[in-house]
């Protein structure tokens, strides 16, 4: 099969987890708010549901946080899992499973009857973006050569950002819309992207590194001739990264009695800090300046 060896074209293509991430947030915090979400899941005491009566009060405060914490909820899990299927399957797969566990979570979330569903397929979703989240940004890394890693691992929280603004747009648009239309719509819409990145993967090569730690060594200097050689098995930078690959590998085998528990030591608990504190502003400061500017 063709596979593509253009690192920016791979990351357009695998940064799509990312935007899932952004879909799944405004799938939720654009549609709470309209009549139709309220009525149609209302446990207040005035408006039966399928009605547009705008005195629905809609999920109960305490339900509604359970509703949009499910997400994060399975995310957490998700991206707990990921480095176990990533170990197993690889980078590239582990992502396709994430995109097939995506679309399930939306069909579950576009066809919920009563809260319970929504609940339950928002936790799917979430799964899906724990793996996409953790997995897609090493896997561009690991392709990348190293004066690009900044760029294309950048371009993940750039794709989040525009998922959450084209999903936002989708459902203002969709919240016209008469009954529940106005939100199965969006949330079903939100499976389209996973389908194009499930099936755009198989153009893509695994991650060399993966391949590597499977001794793979074959199709791991396949890979590296492909998207660093252009096609050309006498790259000098092409050996270069499979000697500094034998290197890591060779490196990791001699310290594999390592743990998690690493994090927390002395030693380590500077960049550890480091590394939590700065995704969460990150986070943050995206989601401000989103809502700035929407």
């Amino acid at each position: 099969m063709y596979k593509i060896g253009n690192i920016y074209y791979i990351t357009a293509i695998s940064v799509i987890g990312g935007g899932l991430f952004g879909f799944d947030i405004s799938s939720m915090s654009a549609i709470l708010g309209t009549n139709q979400y309220k009525c149609y899941f209302n446990q207040g005491p005035v408006g039966p549901p399928l009605t547009n009566d705008p005195n629905c009060s809609g999920p109960k405060a305490d339900v509604q946080g359970g509703i949009t914490a499910a997400m994060p909820g399975g995310s957490f899990v998700g991206a707990l899992i990921s480095g176990f299927l990533t170990d197993w399957l690889g980078r590239k797969r582990a992502i396709q499973v994430g995109a097939v566990i995506w679309i399930i979570g939306s069909m579950i979330v576009c066809s919920s009857q009563n809260i319970g569903q929504l609940v339950a397929g928002r936790f799917i979703n979430g799964l899906s973006v724990g793996i996409e989240s953790a997995q897609v940004p090493v896997y561009v890394a690991e392709l990348a050569n190293p004066s690009r890693r900044g760029r294309v691992v950048g371009a993940q929280q750039w794709a989040i950002t525009w998922g959450i603004l084209i999903m936002f747009y989708i459902s203002f648009g969709c919240s016209y819309l008469q009954g529940p239309k106005a939100f199965r719509v969006p949330w079903g819409l939100q499976a389209l992207p996973a389908a194009f990145l499930l099936f755009g993967l198989f153009f893509l090569p695994e991650s060399p590194r993966w391949l590597a730690r499977k001794d793979r060594w074959e199709d791991c200097e396949k890979v590296l001739i492909l998207v660093h050689g252009h096609g050309d098995p006498n790259s000098p930078f092409a050996k270069r990264e499979l000697r500094e690959i034998q290197e890591m590998v060779e490196f990791e085998r001699r310290n594999r009695d390592v743990s998690y528990l690493e994090l927390f030591k002395p030693h380590m608990i500077n960049r550890t800090h480091i590394g939590v504190f700065t995704q969460a502003g990150l986070t943050s400061i995206t989601s401000r300046q989103l809502t700035d500017f929407l």
